[in-house]
Protein backbone atom coordinates (compact mmCIF):
# COMPACT_ATOMS: atom_id res chain seq x y z
CA UNK A 1 0.00 0.00 0.00
CA UNK A 2 1.29 3.14 -0.77
CA UNK A 3 1.73 5.77 1.98
CA UNK A 4 0.27 9.38 0.98
CA UNK A 5 2.10 12.47 2.34
CA UNK A 6 -0.38 15.12 3.89
CA UNK A 7 -0.60 18.39 2.32
CA UNK A 8 2.25 20.63 3.67
CA UNK A 9 4.18 18.10 5.08
CA UNK A 10 7.76 16.94 4.09
CA UNK A 11 8.53 14.13 1.79
CA UNK A 12 9.33 11.23 4.40
CA UNK A 13 12.73 11.36 2.65
CA UNK A 14 13.65 15.08 3.82
CA UNK A 15 11.91 14.63 7.37
CA UNK A 16 15.18 11.52 7.31
CA UNK A 17 18.07 14.06 6.29
CA UNK A 18 16.75 16.99 8.42
CA UNK A 19 17.05 14.19 10.99
CA UNK A 20 20.47 12.96 9.68
CA UNK A 21 22.00 16.79 9.75
CA UNK A 22 21.11 17.37 13.66
CA UNK A 23 22.74 14.31 14.40
CA UNK A 24 25.82 15.60 12.26
CA UNK A 25 25.97 18.81 13.60
CA UNK A 26 25.53 17.46 17.38
CA UNK A 27 28.49 14.94 16.74
CA UNK A 28 30.30 17.93 15.65
CA UNK A 29 29.78 20.11 18.11
CA UNK A 30 30.32 17.31 20.82
CA UNK A 31 34.01 16.24 19.30
CA UNK A 32 35.48 19.70 18.51
CA UNK A 33 34.27 20.66 22.30
CA UNK A 34 35.92 17.95 23.33
CA UNK A 35 38.44 16.65 20.86
CA UNK A 36 38.33 13.17 21.99
CA UNK A 37 38.65 11.71 18.82
CA UNK A 38 41.35 14.07 18.20
CA UNK A 39 43.36 13.16 21.25
CA UNK A 40 42.73 9.31 20.85
CA UNK A 41 43.54 9.24 17.16
CA UNK A 42 45.52 12.27 15.91
CA UNK A 43 48.11 12.76 18.41
CA UNK A 44 50.43 14.45 15.70
CA UNK A 45 47.61 17.08 15.83
CA UNK A 46 47.31 17.19 19.63
CA UNK A 47 50.29 15.90 21.49
CA UNK A 48 53.03 15.57 19.29
CA UNK A 49 53.30 19.14 17.50
CA UNK A 50 53.75 18.97 13.51
CA UNK A 51 55.85 20.73 10.97
CA UNK A 52 53.79 23.20 9.59
CA UNK A 53 55.15 22.32 6.12
CA UNK A 54 52.94 22.26 2.81
CA UNK A 55 49.85 20.51 3.19
CA UNK A 56 50.96 18.75 6.42
CA UNK A 57 48.34 20.41 9.00
CA UNK A 58 45.37 20.82 6.24
CA UNK A 59 46.15 17.20 4.86
CA UNK A 60 45.18 15.93 9.08
CA UNK A 61 42.50 17.97 9.43
CA UNK A 62 40.52 17.07 6.43
CA UNK A 63 41.26 13.46 7.75
CA UNK A 64 40.30 14.39 11.03
CA UNK A 65 36.97 15.83 9.83
CA UNK A 66 36.61 12.82 8.21
CA UNK A 67 37.44 10.56 10.80
CA UNK A 68 34.16 11.93 12.74
CA UNK A 69 31.94 11.24 10.37
CA UNK A 70 33.05 8.00 10.48
CA UNK A 71 33.07 7.43 14.15
CA UNK A 72 29.71 9.29 14.31
CA UNK A 73 27.97 6.69 11.61
CA UNK A 74 28.30 8.09 8.11
CA UNK A 75 30.06 7.10 5.40
CA UNK A 76 33.15 10.06 5.19
CA UNK A 77 35.91 10.42 2.65
CA UNK A 78 38.24 14.06 1.87
CA UNK A 79 38.57 15.29 -1.15
CA UNK A 80 35.83 14.62 -2.95
CA UNK A 81 35.30 16.59 -6.10
CA UNK A 82 31.47 17.64 -6.82
CA UNK A 83 30.59 18.65 -10.37
CA UNK A 84 29.24 22.21 -11.25
CA UNK A 85 26.51 22.23 -13.63
CA UNK A 86 26.80 24.24 -17.47
CA UNK A 87 27.20 23.99 -20.54
CA UNK A 88 31.06 25.33 -20.86
CA UNK A 89 33.98 23.37 -20.31
CA UNK A 90 33.54 20.42 -17.13
CA UNK A 91 34.16 22.35 -13.72
CA UNK A 92 34.14 20.86 -10.17
CA UNK A 93 34.29 22.23 -6.67
CA UNK A 94 36.03 19.93 -4.46
CA UNK A 95 35.15 20.18 -0.49
CA UNK A 96 37.94 19.03 1.89
CA UNK A 97 35.24 16.89 3.35
CA UNK A 98 31.73 14.65 2.72
CA UNK A 99 29.78 13.16 4.77
CA UNK A 100 27.24 10.97 3.87
CA UNK A 101 23.93 9.48 5.46
CA UNK A 102 23.79 5.63 5.87
CA UNK A 103 21.34 4.14 4.15
CA UNK A 104 20.20 6.74 1.28
CA UNK A 105 23.55 7.88 0.41
CA UNK A 106 22.60 11.40 0.29
CA UNK A 107 25.43 13.90 1.29
CA UNK A 108 24.87 15.55 4.69
CA UNK A 109 27.62 17.57 5.36
CA UNK A 110 29.99 19.35 3.27
CA UNK A 111 33.33 20.61 4.65
CA UNK A 112 36.32 22.72 4.16
CA UNK A 113 39.35 23.15 6.78
CA UNK A 114 41.43 25.79 5.68
CA UNK A 115 44.12 28.31 6.84
CA UNK A 116 42.78 31.41 8.30
CA UNK A 117 45.17 34.29 7.70
CA UNK A 118 44.91 37.83 8.78
CA UNK A 119 46.71 39.15 5.52
CA UNK A 120 44.06 37.39 3.13
CA UNK A 121 40.77 38.48 4.87
CA UNK A 122 38.85 37.01 1.68
CA UNK A 123 40.49 33.14 1.99
CA UNK A 124 37.22 32.06 4.69
CA UNK A 125 34.84 33.96 2.23
CA UNK A 126 36.14 32.39 -0.23
CA UNK A 127 35.79 28.76 1.12
CA UNK A 128 32.13 29.78 1.88
CA UNK A 129 31.31 30.27 -1.53
CA UNK A 130 32.75 26.65 -2.88
CA UNK A 131 30.41 25.41 -0.31
CA UNK A 132 27.26 27.11 -1.68
CA UNK A 133 27.97 25.99 -4.97
CA UNK A 134 28.83 22.51 -3.84
CA UNK A 135 25.38 22.21 -1.92
CA UNK A 136 23.06 23.78 -4.84
CA UNK A 137 24.73 21.39 -7.32
CA UNK A 138 24.41 18.40 -4.97
CA UNK A 139 20.34 19.37 -5.45
CA UNK A 140 18.63 21.07 -2.85
CA UNK A 141 18.50 18.66 0.63
CA UNK A 142 18.69 19.84 3.92
CA UNK A 143 22.52 19.75 4.13
CA UNK A 144 25.44 20.93 6.97
CA UNK A 145 27.72 23.46 5.72
CA UNK A 146 30.72 23.34 8.31
CA UNK A 147 33.78 26.03 7.38
CA UNK A 148 36.84 25.14 9.80
CA UNK A 149 39.46 27.68 9.62
CA UNK A 150 42.63 27.41 11.48
CA UNK A 151 45.02 29.68 12.86
CA UNK A 152 47.49 30.35 15.21
CA UNK A 153 46.17 32.04 18.69
CA UNK A 154 46.07 35.63 18.88
CA UNK A 155 45.37 35.48 15.22
CA UNK A 156 43.21 38.37 14.21
CA UNK A 157 40.66 36.93 11.66
CA UNK A 158 38.24 39.94 11.34
CA UNK A 159 34.86 40.05 11.16
CA UNK A 160 33.33 36.51 10.55
CA UNK A 161 29.89 38.08 9.88
CA UNK A 162 30.96 38.71 6.32
CA UNK A 163 31.84 34.86 5.68
CA UNK A 164 27.98 34.24 7.30
CA UNK A 165 26.23 36.81 5.47
CA UNK A 166 27.58 35.07 2.09
CA UNK A 167 26.14 31.82 3.54
CA UNK A 168 22.99 33.41 3.80
CA UNK A 169 22.27 35.78 1.07
CA UNK A 170 24.79 34.60 -1.62
CA UNK A 171 26.63 35.66 -4.58
CA UNK A 172 27.49 36.62 -7.73
CA UNK A 173 29.90 34.07 -9.40
CA UNK A 174 32.40 35.42 -11.73
CA UNK A 175 30.31 34.90 -14.80
CA UNK A 176 27.92 36.70 -13.45
CA UNK A 177 25.28 34.17 -12.49
CA UNK A 178 23.52 34.24 -9.11
CA UNK A 179 24.29 31.87 -6.18
CA UNK A 180 21.47 31.62 -3.80
CA UNK A 181 22.22 31.47 -0.07
CA UNK A 182 21.95 28.70 2.04
CA UNK A 183 18.05 27.42 2.28
CA UNK A 184 15.83 27.02 5.14
CA UNK A 185 16.08 23.51 6.92
CA UNK A 186 19.93 23.53 6.00
CA UNK A 187 22.92 24.78 8.49
CA UNK A 188 25.47 26.45 8.24
CA UNK A 189 28.55 26.06 11.18
CA UNK A 190 31.81 28.30 11.57
CA UNK A 191 34.65 27.07 13.50
CA UNK A 192 37.82 28.08 14.18
CA UNK A 193 40.71 25.28 14.92
CA UNK A 194 43.18 27.11 17.69
CA UNK A 195 46.98 26.01 17.33
CA UNK A 196 49.93 26.64 19.64
CA UNK A 197 53.18 27.24 18.55
CA UNK A 198 56.14 24.57 19.49
CA UNK A 199 59.20 25.90 18.98
CA UNK A 200 57.68 26.43 15.38
CA UNK A 201 55.51 23.42 14.95
CA UNK A 202 51.81 23.39 15.51
CA UNK A 203 50.11 21.92 18.30
CA UNK A 204 45.90 21.57 18.44
CA UNK A 205 44.85 23.65 21.32
CA UNK A 206 40.80 23.74 20.78
CA UNK A 207 38.14 24.61 18.63
CA UNK A 208 36.07 27.48 18.69
CA UNK A 209 32.46 26.63 17.27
Amino acid sequence: MSQRVQDGAPPPYRTATQDAVRQAEQALRTELGSLALAHAAFPMLTAWGVEDFSQTIHSLGCNYLAAVGREAGFWAMSEYPVRMPGNGPQRSVRPDVVWWQRPSGEAVVLGEFERAETRRPGKRVDKAKNLLQAHHALGERPRLLLLVGWALAGTDLGDPGVVRAVMASGFRAPDGAPVRGLGRGSTFLLATAVFGDLGGERKLLRVLA
